[in-house]
């Protein structure tokens, strides 16, 4: 029984590390989100 618990607790840690991951990665992205970059000029307008 305590290999079990032991493979619960494994598949229980790792699903709090990918969550605790997915997480940060959700802040980052609201927090810092990318600069869009400037559109380059039209063929047609030389």
């Amino acid at each position: 029984m305590d290999t079990a618990f032991g493979l619960l607790g494994i598949a229980l840690f790792a699903a709090c590390v990918i969550g605790l991951a997915a997480a940060v990665t959700w802040v980052v992205v609201k927090v810092s989100p990318a600069e869009k970059p400037d559109k380059p000029a039209s063929p047609d307008a030389a």
